[in-house]
């Protein structure tokens, strides 16, 4: 075996302990409120932070599954052009459930990371949204 693909292999594998651990943090921050809420504008602090840790634990979590399903594709020699192909692949592979959930959920990332919106109504069911779809990515991770 080179000395490239042995690198590559034990980044992967320290990839992969780093998703058992955030796979951890994220079922913490998930069972520290009971989801669904039914205001955000109404938490305490101390809850608001757990809502603020779920958020970015969930997607620290959800990139890291990204980028070593990318690198999965690559060390089997399959080219990699877009995240979309990716995600059709691992689906095909049986890795994940279905790739048009795991869209979905990089576009919740990704509007978490530009969320301002200040109307508790819509922030608390985005919350609840974000919560809810912390399911598929545990199940992926483990």
């Amino acid at each position: 075996m080179n000395t490239l693909l042995k690198e590559r292999l034990r980044l992967l594998a320290h990839k992969l302990a780093a998703i058992a651990q955030l796979a951890g943090h994220l079922r913490y921050s998930r069972q520290r409120l009971p989801y669904p809420l039914a205001s955000v504008g109404s938490l305490a602090p101390d809850a608001l932070e757990s809502v603020s840790a779920l958020i970015e634990r969930l997607g620290k979590l959800q990139d890291l599954l990204g980028h070593t399903m990318r690198e999965v594709i690559v060390l089997s020699g399959e080219d990699v052009t877009d995240m979309n192909a990716v995600l059709s692949r691992m689906e095909k592979l049986g890795l994940i459930d279905c790739a048009d959930d795991w869209r979905a959920l990089r576009a919740l990332r990704n509007q978490a990371a530009q969320d301002y919106d200040l109307a508790d109504d819509r922030k608390t069911a985005f919350v609840n949204v974000l919560a809810a779809s912390t399911q598929t990515l545990l199940t992926t991770a483990t």
